[in-house]
């Protein structure tokens, strides 16, 4: 199962993580992963070419681990990208359910 946890602080959104594997389907072929992978890439690449947020990124593909937590409050930019990234998640996760994905809130 895929974990996202979604930072927040002062009810705006200032991270995610993503921890595990939703193993849909075998390897190479797990449309829940691709989707959560494209998601969080769009993300991340979004946040670099559109905001002038500072951010820390943090990973390691052996343990299927990524984050990106913003250093400050997000700028009206980031927090529409974190929004329609929500947006994504929570669609991909009320059509295959928590069994592949699981979504977590938490207060920084």
């Amino acid at each position: 199962m895929i974990t996202v946890t979604v930072f927040n602080k002062n009810n705006k959104i200032v991270g995610v993580q993503l921890e595990g594997h939703a193993e849909f389907g075998r390897k190479g072929r797990d449309i829940v992963c691709s989707a959560v992978s494209i998601l969080y890439i769009n993300l991340v690449n979004s946040l670099e070419s559109f905001t002038k947020d500072e951010k820390e990124l943090n990973g390691d593909k052996k343990i299927n681990f990524q984050n990106v937590i913003l250093k400050s409050m997000p700028s009206p930019e980031a927090e529409l990208l974190f929004q329609s990234f929500m947006l994504g998640i929570t669609t991909i996760e009320q059509k295959y359910g928590r069994k592949y994905i699981l979504i977590l809130n938490q207060e920084v």
